[in-house]
Parts: structure tokens; sequence; C-alpha cells
């Protein structure tokens, strides 16, 4: 396990809250205090520690939750909300919402709570800012996992368009096209929003049927914001082409792959071999694994940090 070391200066840490969930686990839930934000996390479990960074870009950590909860019996999770969603706040602007500011975001997090080095669990849209820290903060990563990550380029682009038009139904393009035109669509009313990503989700599902077990009502803040913050980050990104970094990403990085997500297989196979200590493990589900594959996630997960202690 990492060493630990005084907790940092460069933040204030707001009141911690104690709270019990269904794994009787204890989680401690904190606001850091940054100079253009304020970004809230919460931690459950113990173990080594992992630092969850949610998909979107313009959701919040929610709808990881519970199901990948089931990984603090053996680890430290910290979620937090990433800028401008949940209950994180800055500026929605370019100064408040750039790759620069994200990155700093998940150092302080990694500061504020004492740790040198940490894991990186990143969900779809999420492992593009795994992968940047990691290119950026080799020191401070112990491992790299990317949980149904997206491509980081536009190798696979076509299969994807492919693979997501053929998961898509009729039923399912009316019943967007519906919610588009509603009024609450248009003024970001989380209801309509959060059925929205329901039927856009339930695609990306093994099993459509189980899209209710997904953690999709979403905060007003995540509602509002989700559109304006996934632009500006987008933005700052710009083209997306970073196959040629990963090649200089030496840290241990686990590719988590769902046979039946719409994201191609190739795609997950290629960046596992891109990376210098790269693999990849096929779960038997669609984009969201703790939901339908959370056994065979867990064990994949723990061979990984198995490895890690070698």
């Amino acid at each position: 396990m990492p060493g630990r070391r005084p907790m940092a200066a460069l933040v204030a840490l707001g009141t911690w809250l104690v709270a019990a969930d269904a794994s009787a686990q204890r989680a401690r839930q904190g606001m850091l205090s940054l100079e253009t934000a304020r970004i809230f996390y919460e931690v459950v479990g113990q173990g080594a520690p992992i630092i969850v960074i949610h998909g979107g870009p313009g959701l919040d950590h929610s709808y990881l939750q519970p199901g990948l909860d089931a990984l603090a019996i053996r680890n430290t999770l910290i979620y937090y909300d990433q800028r401008g969603t949940g209950r994180s706040v800055a500026a929605l602007d370019s100064t408040g919402i750039n790759v620069d500011a994200f990155m700093s975001d998940i150092d302080a997090i990694r500061q504020a709570l004492g740790y040198e080095q940490v894991n990186l669990l990143a969900h779809s849209w999420g492992a593009l800012l795994g992968i940047e820290y990691a290119a950026r903060h080799p020191e401070a990563v112990s491992g790299l996992i990317l949980m149904n990550p997206i491509e980081p380029g536009n190798r696979f682009r076509v299969q994807l368009d492919q693979r997501q038009a053929a998961a898509r139904t009729p039923e399912d393009s009316t019943e967007l096209a519906t919610l588009r035109a509603m009024e609450g669509f248009t003024a970001r009313d989380p209801a309509t929003v959060s059925q929205y990503y329901r039927v856009m989700f339930r695609q990306t599902l093994r099993d459509r049927a189980r899209i209710d077990e997904l953690a999709l009502d979403l905060a007003e803040s995540t509602a509002k914001n989700g559109p304006e913050v996934a632009r500006l980050i987008g933005t700052s990104i710009g083209e997306l082409d970073w196959w040629d970094r990963l090649s200089t990403i030496q840290t241990p990085t686990l590719v988590l792959h769902g046979r039946y997500d719409a994201i191609p297989s190739a795609m997950s196979q290629a960046l596992a071999a891109a990376f210098p200590n790269g693999r990849v493990v096929v779960l038997e589900s669609g984009h969201f694994p703790y939901l339908e594959a959370r056994d065979a996630l867990l064990s994949a997960v723990s061979s990984f940090f198995v490895d890690l202690s070698r």
C-alpha cells in the first residue's frame, strides 16, 4: 500500500460527514476549496487507494454507486464530482472548465487525502482524464484501470458508429426524439434529462431491462450544466489523437472491456497493447460492468492489485 504523508496545506477541507452505506462501510464526505472551484469528494472502504474518475463529460459520480462500492471491500474508493456537476462548483467558462483544471483537481484530492501514490479507475469518457493524469504525474500513479474506456482518438470511429446504430431500436429513436422535443428537456429539467440518459444508456447494456438498476436521477446542477461542461472540456482537449502518446506511459494498466458494449473489442485490445505494461480483460457485460458482471469485475481488479504488489 502506498505510503501516506501529512495532509496537504494547499487546500481547505470541509467538515467531514459520516454515513453508512449498504455494505456497512463508513463513507466520509468533504469539500475541497480550491482557487477556482469547490470539489466534492466521498471516501469509502479501506485498502489501497483508488481515485474513481467518472464518465461524461457532464455527468457526476452518482451513477457509479452503489454498484462500484463493491470494490470498497479491499480498496479505499475516492469518488468525486468533476467541476460544474453534482456538488462540485466552478465558473462555467474556459478559465473554470479546462483540462489543466481537471488535472489539478485530481492531484489536489490525492494530496489533500495524504497519498504519495494512488491508483486510478476511470470509466468511459473519464479514461481520457485518467490517461492524461498518468502521463503528467507518473510518479503519483501506481496503477491505471480503464473501465469501458472510450477511444483516445478516431481509428475505430466507424466501427463504433455502426455498433451504436445496431443497438438502437426504432422505439429508442422515437422516445429520444419525443424527449428532445419536450419543454422540460430544453429547460434541462432533471427528471426529463434523466429519462433521456436512461434511453441512451439502456442501449449499452447486455440486458436492457436492467436499466432501472442504474442510478440515473441526475442532480439539478448536473442536468443544467452538463452540456456546457461537455462543450468547454471538449474545446480544451481539442482534436483527440492520443494513440502515439500511450507508449510513453509506463504505469501498469488494466483495460476492462464489456463484450456487449458498443465500444469495439478491437479498440480495447489495441488500447491495452499500446501501453508498455497494459493488459485487457473481457467481461460479460455492456458499458456498466459493475451492474452486469460485478463478480468478474472484482476478480479482475483483485488480480491486478496482486500483480502490482509483486
